[in-house]
């Protein structure tokens, strides 16, 4: 995960300490890579410890693997394009600027993955009893796409586009079970009352959100999976943010099929057989 990308993806949740920090390694990353602690307190009048916290609200364990990402950082950082869609774009000057931004997203949503959480998810969700999904408006959309993969293969999944019944359905969520919950800006009401009352029940709760470290949904979920924060004003149908979060769910998706290749083959078979069954009658 880029440590830089994560850094300007999060600076509008930051404090005025931490923006202090973020902005010094922006503008001096062999300093920030080669200076102890107490010294980068020094020169930024802040504390060891400051720095230490920051390194990990990103998501590190220490300053040290904070570091090792930043070294890792190209110094060249893709900027998104001004892709939005204007009335006055031709035909092919849309079409140009539906691509870009389509490739610009996947590739941040890439940059932002943190391998060792989606290897958690995915374990989570391969000894799970049931998987229940969450999400309202487009990231139902994506919850429903996820419930129909899941389905194929043979997973319990439970999902439902009317809040009111699925809520019903997590009402009786079991600590051997897990809740996915998809939510671009992380406080949709519904989403979160139904990860809190998993909490409650000791259910594993994972978080496909917008990465911004303070968000109700980011807090409160065990493990976290970030999407670009790259919505405008106008958010033309919050395009960005599902494709995003599908492609998290598409991992997750293979991760299961992966940990028992055999198993899924001959389910997806079966599933297919059946199909093509009643389509023949």
């Amino acid at each position: 995960m880029s440590c830089i990308y994560k850094i300007k993806e999060a600076s509008s949740s930051f404090t005025t300490t931490e923006r202090i920090i973020a902005d010094y390694i922006l503008n001096n990353r062999s300093n920030a890579i080669e200076k102890s602690a107490q010294e980068l307190g020094v020169l930024t009048n802040t504390s060891a410890a400051a720095w230490i916290r920051f390194a990990q609200k990103l998501g590190y364990k220490g300053l040290t693997a904070m570091k090792v990402d930043i070294a890792k950082d190209s110094e060249e950082e893709d900027e998104l394009l001004n892709v939005i869609i204007e009335e006055s774009d031709s035909f092919e000057l849309m079409v140009k600027k539906v691509y870009q931004m389509s490739i610009q997203h996947i590739v941040k949503t890439y940059r932002l993955l943190n391998n060792e959480n989606l290897q958690k998810t995915i374990s989570y969700c391969v000894k799970a009893k049931r998987i229940f999904l969450v999400g309202i408006g487009g990231s139902g959309l994506v919850c429903t796409d996820l419930m129909q993969k899941l389905t194929r293969i043979n997973k319990d999944v439970i999902y439902h586009e009317d809040p009111h019944v699925l809520l019903a359905r997590i009402a009786h969520i079991q600590k051997d079970d897990v809740l996915i919950a998809i939510s671009y800006s992380g406080e949709t009401r519904v989403v979160n009352a139904a990860v809190e009352y998993a909490k409650k029940n000791n259910t594993p709760v994972i978080a496909i959100t917008q990465y911004n470290i303070r968000s109700t949904l980011a807090n409160l979920a065990d493990i976290k999976l970030y999407t670009p924060v790259v919505e405008r004003e106008l958010r033309l149908g919050a395009i960005s943010s599902r494709n995003s979060a599908l492609s998290l769910t598409d991992l997750i998706y293979y991760g299961i099929v992966k940990e028992d290749f055999a198993k899924t083959k001959e389910n997806l078979i079966k599933t297919r057989n059946l199909i093509h069954e009643m389509d023949t009658k």
